[in-house]
């Protein structure tokens, strides 16, 4: 039995080896955190201050808070038997390491079987509007045989203090709770869920109250949402105690449903009409929501994402042609970014092909998430690697010009190099990422920084021969 065990806890030690080790990461990074586990299904596991200096996210059964520039990162909140806790237990070292290299996926699974089929899931973490603490949602299976389950809507102040918001139960969502998200209001009198439609969930007297919108999205800068009414299928300003202040005379088939990206100056909003089919994908079109102007009617995907990045309406489209990274079976694949200006003319920025097959030693399975910079000054995509270098991609950083550079160090030693991006921050200055069991940040590369940085890797692998 000892020797059994021993080989396992060995195991486990290898299994959980970094991909890139501390001394390896680029020579300017700030390490965050060195023992990351990061839940790779959940794009919700991290949230940015507003101001962009501080960073929440979860990790080791707990959501933790750190600044983005130093570590070490300080605990606010325990959350016992989600993913990220069951990957620490050291039983778990292989699937730790397999999470650890993996780009994010709304489909990853690292933990299969019925053991921990019904574990809880922690999602929609979010700042509060103050900026004085956090809130987020833990959701927990009440039985083994029915998709109900209790979601905990939870607070947690910066200092550590911890209090349900309310506890709501309903079959609302999925393992992965894909497109569910809860918007408390800034006076936690209320919780907009939104699901396949949005339920409105009076906090005080703990019930629903009627709901008579399809669609509700809230604005960054108020109390407000924009909304599409059930009635009339038109699209609608709603207030802060959910009535209708304005109409804009926009109206949406019946039987389609309909997603809204609305800038943060609430001045514009991108309408996408979903078709009949996941697969024939949508059209979309920008509104002026002051002049009721509208752009021409485009054809998109469904998980395409829209950037407002400018006063006047003007946004990135961002697109991804797969999941997989051999493409779809119509022979699309890769990515594409667009620059939409307010005039209507748009250019492209760049466009990706599919990844070759990874051999044998080589992780992968995923095209690697675009990550774009606030203001959209800066996007980091995965590049797929020439023929003369091993199948993968090299991360690179796009500016609006539509000039690139590689992050640096440039290599094929992994499926995907140099590491992951998660997302940027302090006024887009850093870029945050993770590598192995490491969350660090690095100042924005420039192409000069590039070159040095490069140059010095080649100078450092000559020095080990």
């Amino acid at each position: 039995m000892l020797p059994r065990l021993l080989t396992r806890l060995l195991l486990a030690s290898l299994a959980l080896a970094p991909a890139l080790r501390a001394d390896d990461l680029p020579h300017d990074a700030a390490i965050l955190d060195a023992d990351l586990v990061w839940d790779v299904a959940n794009p919700e596991a991290y949230a940015l201050s507003r101001d962009g200096r501080q960073m929440a996210y979860t990790s080791r059964g707990a959501i933790w808070l750190c600044d983005v520039d130093a570590g070490p990162p300080r605990k606010l909140a325990d959350l016992p038997n989600t993913t990220t806790d069951i990957l620490t237990w050291p039983e778990y070292g292989a699937e730790r390491e397999k999470s650890a290299r993996s780009p994010q996926d709304r489909r990853f699974t690292p933990l299969t079987g019925p053991k921990h089929s019904f574990r809880d899931f922690a999602f929609s973490l979010a700042w509060t509007p103050a900026q004085d603490g956090l809130v987020y949602v833990v959701r927990k299976h009440i039985g083994n045989e029915t998709r109900v389950a209790k979601y905990h809507v939870m607070h947690a102040s910066l200092a550590g203090a911890i209090d349900e918001v309310v506890a709501i139960e309903g079959p609302f969502g999925n393992r992965y709770e894909d497109g569910l998200s809860f918007y408390v209001t800034p006076d936690r009198k209320f919780v907009v869920i939104s699901s396949y439609r949005p339920l409105i969930w009076d906090v005080t007297r703990n019930r629903p109250q009627v709901t008579p919108y399809d669609l509700l999205v809230p604005s960054t800068a108020s109390g407000r949402y924009l909304g599409v009414e059930i009635d009339s299928r038109e699209l609608v300003l709603v207030d802060e105690q959910f009535a209708i202040s304005k109409r804009y005379g926009v109206f949406f088939p019946v039987d389609r449903p309909i997603d809204l990206t609305w800038s943060g100056d609430e001045r514009f909003a991108i309408c996408r009409t979903h078709n009949e089919y996941g697969s024939q994908g949508a059209t979309a079109f920008r509104i002026s929501l002051e002049a009721l102007a509208q752009s021409p009617t485009v054809r998109c995907n469904i998980k395409d994402r829209f950037l407002f990045i400018g006063a006047e309406g003007r946004f990135l489209h961002l697109r991804v042609n797969n999941a997989g990274v051999w493409g779809y079976l119509n022979g699309e694949a890769g990515t594409r970014v667009t620059l939409v200006e307010p005039d209507g003319e748009s250019r492209n920025l760049f466009t990706t092909s599919g990844f070759r097959k990874p051999e044998r030693g080589q992780l992968g399975s995923i095209f690697p998430p675009m990550i774009a910079a606030s203001d959209g000054s800066r996007i980091a995509y995965a590049l797929p690697r020439p023929a003369d270098q091993l199948p993968g991609a090299q991360y690179h950083l796009i500016d609006l010009a539509g000039d690139s550079i590689p992050l640096p160090p440039v290599s094929d030693d992994r499926y995907i190099t140099p590491y992951l991006p998660i997302t940027f921050a302090d006024a887009n200055r850093r870029l945050i990422a993770r590598s192995g069991a490491t969350l660090f940040s690095v100042p924005v590369p420039t192409a000069a920084s590039s070159d040095e940085a490069n140059e010095s890797a080649k100078e450092e692998a000559i020095d080990e021969q």
